[in-house]
């Protein structure tokens, strides 16, 4: 399993900047999502990515998808694509091995639900946060009581390549159940208060930053 070092001395962000959140497997990006800076203190990182940025994705050739054996390989093409929702709010604990996605509507009137993604410690960068998905999600409705597993067949097949040991795979599923206790239990600073956040009308669009690639 990739780790993140948390050692950085790149300087907090502030509200309106615009940064990159980069998946990194092994040294080589991944997927890059453009974003705004909700907030970043130490309790926690939210960030914003508006409908209809362009984003990296790393996948299979030919495919649109980015399979588990060309993962391992490490042998992934990038492609653009321009974010299809109505856009993802993102909230982030900075060491914390889980981030929440909270989803609306197309017109941002209406709470679609959350979404609990296991994922490493945020590394800062002068781009913005580079982190690692773990495979495992977890659907949370918008009234928190009823959920299910997400991807639960991309995280074995993970297990299987060789991606996890054991007690590698132990971690992402205990850290995916204290995770749903929180966000059910609508522990700050992940709370149901979220539901109700717009962003900036003023806010552009963010860009993909020049030199994303590099690591």
């Amino acid at each position: 399993m990739v780790t993140i070092d948390n050692s950085s001395e790149v300087p907090g962000f502030q509200p309106g900047d615009h940064i990159a959140i980069r998946y990194v497997f092994r040294g080589k990006v991944q997927t890059v999502f453009p974003s705004i800076v909700v907030t970043d203190t130490p309790e926690l990182i939210a960030t914003w990515t508006p409908p209809g940025t362009t984003v990296m994705n790393g996948v299979s050739g030919g495919t649109g998808h980015l399979s588990v054996e060309v993962m391992a390989a490490q042998s992934w093409e990038m492609v653009a694509r321009k974010w299809h929702t109505s856009g993802v709010l993102r909230l982030k604990s900075p060491r914390t091995m889980w981030s929440l996605w909270v989803f609306w509507d197309k017109g941002m009137t209406e709470l679609r639900g959350w979404y609990i993604n296991i994922d490493a410690p945020y590394r800062r960068t002068r781009f913005g946060f580079d982190t690692w998905d773990m495979f495992l999600d977890i659907v949370v409705e918008p009234d928190r009581k009823a959920w299910r597993y997400k991807d639960e067949d991309e995280f074995a097949n993970a297990i299987s390549a060789g991606l996890f040991t054991g007690r590698e795979a132990d971690e992402v599923r205990a850290t995916a159940a204290e995770a749903l206790e929180i966000v059910r239990a609508d522990r700050p600073p992940f709370g149901n208060i979220w539901a109700s956040w717009r962003p900036d009308e003023l806010w552009k669009t963010p860009e993909l930053p020049e030199g994303w690639e590099e690591v």
